[in-house]
């Protein structure tokens, strides 16, 4: 049988992949009732699978660790199925929607942040906050055009808390979609007006949580789908240093389309059509059929 040749672990990953991935998390709580310090609308973007350890990817970068023991399991419910269940056992809960996924018996629960330099607060004095409506927004023009990396791309500086602070991943992809700019498109391309432009809509997505939890997005998640301003299909793909997905339209998004770097974007993303969830499962049913 095919779930024979993955594991467990694998086998539970690609579960929690199409029940989390893309959903905004409703409550996120670890053993003796500690809350996940999560930003209102935060959003699951990954679930990777390594041995016995499962890593649930936020997309403000917040990674929440866990590794299994004989007898533990990750398992998905429908909240009437949890509600009438013993809830003691479970170590580690998210809510999405209508579901929640449960961790029983982890020999190990941690969180970290997935590291990227740009995005460290101990690395480089803090860019401005979007969110505050005090910010000085020309302090972030001036930071995006006088940026050190001309070859880095716009949807890397995006993420660089020296430049800006408050975007996280669904800001940004859905940032790049509103402004039809290339994701790979280098900074150094774009004039004054056009980061002004940028950092002003973004700074209005942020103070008025355009993003709220009965958001309508326009690429994020939306892998396969036709693009609500043209007749494209949303592609999903990997970028940036840190290797995060990045959600967005080929036919529209095409604003310095010709002054885009392949630096630290992954070559093969997800097929049209294809969940990204069931892509990843049959790659590592590719591979363990290999290994086998």
């Amino acid at each position: 049988m095919i779930s024979a040749i993955l594991t467990s672990t694998q086998r539970q990953a690609a579960s929690l992949r199409i029940a989390l991935i893309g959903k905004d998390v409703k409550t996120a709580t670890i053993a003796d009732d500690v809350v996940l310090s999560l930003k209102t609308g935060s959003v699951i973007e990954e679930v990777r699978a390594f041995g016995r350890e499962i890593e649930i990817v936020f997309d403000d970068g917040l990674v929440l660790r866990t590794k299994m023991s004989l007898r533990g399991s990750w398992r998905v419910f429908h909240i009437a199925d949890w509600q009438r269940k013993k809830r003691g056992s479970a170590k580690v809960l998210i809510q999405v929607e209508n579901l929640i996924a449960a961790c029983f018996d982890p020999s190990e629960v941690e969180t970290h942040h997935d590291f990227d330099p740009r995005r460290h607060p101990l690395l480089g004095r803090n860019g401005p906050d979007l969110s505050d409506p005090k910010t000085d927004l020309d302090l972030c023009v001036d930071l995006m055009v006088e940026y050190q990396d001309a070859d880095a791309t716009i949807a890397e500086v995006l993420l660089d808390q020296r430049v800006m602070r408050g975007i996280g991943n669904v800001f940004r992809c859905e940032l790049l979609w509103t402004c039809e700019l290339h994701p790979w498109a280098k900074v150094s391309s774009l004039n004054r007006d056009e980061c002004r432009e940028l950092v002003s809509i973004a700074a209005e997505m942020l103070q008025s949580r355009h993003l709220s939890h009965d958001r309508t997005l326009a690429v994020y998640g939306r892998h396969g789908k036709e693009c609500e301003r043209c007749t494209g299909q949303v592609r999903v793909t990997h970028h940036g240093e840190a290797n995060r997905v990045l959600y967005w339209c080929a036919d529209c998004q095409i604003r310095h389309a010709g002054t885009s770097s392949s630096r630290y974007v992954t070559e093969h993303d997800t097929p049209p059509g294809v969940h990204p969830a069931e892509f990843i499962y049959l790659s590592e049913l590719e591979h363990a059929r290999k290994l086998g």
